[in-house]
């Protein structure tokens, strides 16, 4: 991580972080590859992470575990757009300012046309298109810049010599007690798993499941395999990102309607590696994901 305060004094793309893990790793990926394109510099606004919002469940600012190069805005991206003038003296300030919102669930090729000299990202991206341009080197940044933690060690262990390890992640948590979440999310259900699990049964009979989830007990008492398996206990500061950590190590992969584990699955290299994500992501949102999940995933 290299995370630098400086004042703006050339072009520059800030990025609204917000949210989980997930969501986070998606913003930071589009001003990524925008930063890149224009070789302007990347500027996270993490104001989010100060403020309490009754709709959301309390997150923390998880970037700084990994490799990422950024700078932290001292202010407003306003204030700094008030600025952005001396940039290019005598002209408008109109075309020195270009904030980029979420209109759409859908990839929308426009987000990613070059930067202007200040570009200012408001929106989630959940889409690998808005910066498929520039994996080799989100990929490079995207890796872990601290040891896992000692409780998790164990698991990578397990992972590691098992000869087919695949990560199923079961999110119930929020998506089930929080009225804004089930609402909109909601559990995934029991008999996409149950699908999911014996498609991929067919394929790797030698495998062995690792269960990544909030509701462990939910876990034990409702998906029954007789594949070898291993639940996962993830406690401390950063379970989540050492949670991360150990589904990228794995295979392949079953995901949640969780951009969570769909970066779980993504940080995985492997060309060869099976995704499987469902087919309803959203409980009562008519919103289009047809471009959520990478081409070579399957949906069920």
């Amino acid at each position: 991580m290299t995370a630098n305060r400086v004042l703006v004094n050339s072009p520059m793309v800030i990025a609204k972080i917000t949210s989980g893990l997930g969501n986070q790793l998606f913003q930071y990926a589009l001003g990524r590859h925008l930063a890149l394109q224009g070789n302007t510099s990347l500027w996270f606004d993490l104001r989010y992470f100060h403020q309490e919002y009754a709709t959301d469940t309390p997150r923390k600012f998880k970037l700084d575990r990994f490799n990422v190069r950024y700078n932290l805005l001292d202010s407003s991206p306003w204030l700094y757009a008030s600025k952005a003038t001396r940039l290019l003296p005598g002209r408008s300030l109109r075309p020195l300012i270009d904030t980029r919102f979420e209109a759409d669930f859908h990839f929308d090729p426009t987000v990613i046309r070059p930067a202007a000299p200040l570009t200012i990202l408001w929106g989630f991206w959940q889409s690998e298109k808005y910066f498929a341009q520039s994996t080799p080197q989100i990929r490079q940044e995207l890796t872990f810049n601290r040891p896992l933690s000692d409780t998790f060690v164990g698991y990578q262990q397990q992972i590691e010599q098992a000869e087919v390890p695949i990560s199923v992640h079961v999110r119930r948590g929020d998506y089930v007690t929080h009225p804004e979440f089930s609402q909109s999310f909601g559990f995934v259900g029991l008999a996409y798993y149950q699908k999911a699990l014996a498609h991929l049964q067919d394929l790797f009979p030698n495998a062995t499941l690792f269960f990544f989830s909030d509701d462990p007990d939910w876990v034990r008492a409702n998906i029954v395999t007789e594949q070898p398996h291993v639940f996962v206990q993830n406690s401390g500061p950063d379970a989540d990102v050492d949670d991360l950590q150990l589904m990228s190590l794995c295979h392949h992969h079953v995901i949640a309607n969780s951009s969570f584990s769909w970066w779980g699955a993504w940080l995985n290299p492997r060309p060869d590696k099976v995704v499987i994500g469902p087919q309803r992501w959203f409980a009562n949102k008519p919103w289009d994901t047809k471009d959520l999940l990478p081409s070579g995933w399957l949906r069920l």
